[in-house]
């Protein structure tokens, strides 16, 4: 008899905060595009939104979320890290996924979101303002 594993879904809230700016830069190479349209079905927006985790609760499940199977973006260049990717549904009407990059002291707290159209417009929402991931 086969055992299915048992996937758990997560709501994690966080704060719409500024980033570094590298994500449309990272999203527009080629083999990174690919990988989200192949492996996550999404033709990403050029740019990441990012959340910062402001509650102990919601970090507690983002670390265990990190725990668990996702679906990995594996470099194709020498000079790129790899990471893992959760799909996921922003303020229960945007389909979209995080990224989490296996980067040495990456923010724990920190969370970036990749959709196919730009989150903050589609959302009508702006830096400081609340946003409620949800993983399916």
């Amino acid at each position: 008899m086969l055992s299915r594993k048992k996937e758990s879904k997560f709501k994690i809230s966080g704060r719409i905060s500024e980033g570094l700016g590298e994500g449309a830069t990272f999203i527009k190479i080629p083999w990174v595009r690919r990988q989200f349209m192949d492996r996550l079905g999404i033709d990403p927006y050029p740019g990441t939104l990012n959340l910062k985790i402001l509650n102990e609760d919601d970090l507690r499940k983002f670390k265990t979320l990190k725990t668990t199977e996702g679906i990995e973006i594996l470099p194709e260049e020498p000079s790129f890290c790899k990471g893992k990717c959760y799909p996921v549904l922003i303020n229960g009407k945007l389909r979209g996924a995080i990224i989490i990059p296996d980067v040495k002291n990456y923010p724990e707290n920190k969370i970036e979101i990749i959709a196919q159209e730009n989150i903050k417009e589609t959302l009508n929402v702006k830096e400081g303002d609340l946003l409620e991931i949800e993983t399916y």
